[in-house]
């Protein structure tokens, strides 16, 4: 595909079709396109001159100094210590949280069994009282009974 260009738009040539779209439309269009690219182009063109202006040329770069290069070493030197003693005091952190995490997972374990066999007992106290009850309200009933039974007896 060609570059787009002012020129190439200006010169474009569409085929006629018999429910196509209004060809003055099109071609005011196109036209507008071409005086934005053209202002555009225009305004890149200025701001390059600007930058020649303002920007001097480039002076060729000097060796590097042994001195520079002896801190440059020191820069990078550093650089990877720093790294070093990042990545080492992010798995510390990472290893005091984890056994926090644990020794708080263990507590929370120990507690909630703690919890269970404190629960354990309650159900099983409620059961005694419930069969506690049973007892003695079937003493009642057949206390009762004996009562109606003597009771007859006088009728």
């Amino acid at each position: 595909m060609e570059k787009i260009t002012v020129d190439l738009i200006s010169r474009k040539q569409f085929s006629f079709a018999s429910k196509g779209y209004d060809q003055k439309e099109v071609d005011d269009f196109l036209d507008d396109i071409c005086d934005e690219m053209e202002r555009m182009e225009n305004e890149i063109m200025d701001l390059k001159q600007k930058n020649t202006v303002l920007r001097p040329a480039e002076t060729p770069a000097s060796p590097v100094s042994a001195e520079s290069e002896q801190s440059f070493r020191e820069v990078l030197t550093m650089a990877v210590q720093v790294k070093e003693e990042t990545i080492r005091k992010a798995k510390e952190d990472a290893e005091a949280i984890r056994a926090k995490a644990e020794n708080e997972a263990t507590e929370r374990l120990n507690g909630l069994a703690e919890e269970r066999k404190a629960l354990e007992k309650e159900v099983a106290a409620l059961k005694q009282t419930a069969a506690d009850y049973r007892a003695k309200f079937e003493q009642l009933l057949q206390a009762q009974q004996e009562a109606l039974d003597k009771a007859s007896d006088l009728f």
